[in-house]
């Protein structure tokens, strides 16, 4: 893999990493932070919330909420340890590079699966746009509506999704490739 591939995959990876932290209401450019954190840890034994905090300047109630979602996609892992001093339960945690790749994985198959529904939906709908206002309807909602646009009375006109379905079908049949080399490697001893 080239030095170029490396960084796409890398940023893919962030990027998907903020678009997750956003979903769950969490700061995207912390949650990178977190991870990269963790990444750039070279002792192999993790790092604690405490130890993250401390690194970060972040708040450890934040950094455990960001934990547990990297962790509930399993792009990270724990193990348990006592504190050095109070010994007190602590807990380590690490990438986990084995459930980031399945979390991949599977992201990409729903994201094919919605590609399919989008691509059929495409197919079995013949639309209609308004050139005023670029409102997009159904030939149902343009029927009901007399082929006039609801919002300015423009005469709507027949759109030819042609591109918008080729389009999509390059996407699936790229996806479909990447998951097919995805599912070699991970079968891979």
């Amino acid at each position: 893999m080239s030095n170029a591939d490396s960084k796409a995959k890398i940023e893919a990876l962030y990027e998907f990493i903020r678009r997750l932290a956003l979903k769950h209401k969490l700061n995207p450019d912390n949650a990178v932070r977190i991870f990269t954190t963790l990444l750039s840890a070279t002792d192999g034994k993790g790092l604690s919330d405490e130890d993250l905090s401390e690194i970060t300047q972040m708040r450890q109630g934040e950094i455990r909420n960001i934990l547990r979602m990297l962790y509930s996609l399993r792009m990270v892992a724990y193990r348990r340890g006592r504190h050095p001093t109070t010994g007190a339960t602590r807990y380590y945690w690490y990438p986990d590079f084995s459930g980031i790749n399945m979390s991949l994985f599977w992201r990409k198959k729903q994201v094919l699966e919605k590609l399919k529904q989008k691509l059929a939906y495409e197919e079995n709908n013949a639309f209609f746009r308004c050139p005023t206002d670029g409102l997009r309807y159904t030939f149902e909602e343009a029927f009901e509506f007399d082929f006039t646009c609801p919002k300015c009375n423009s005469m709507l006109v027949e759109e030819d999704n042609s591109r918008v379905k080729e389009y999509l079908r390059q996407r699936i049949a790229m996806l479909e490739e990447e998951i097919k080399r995805d599912e070699e490697l991970l079968r891979a001893p």
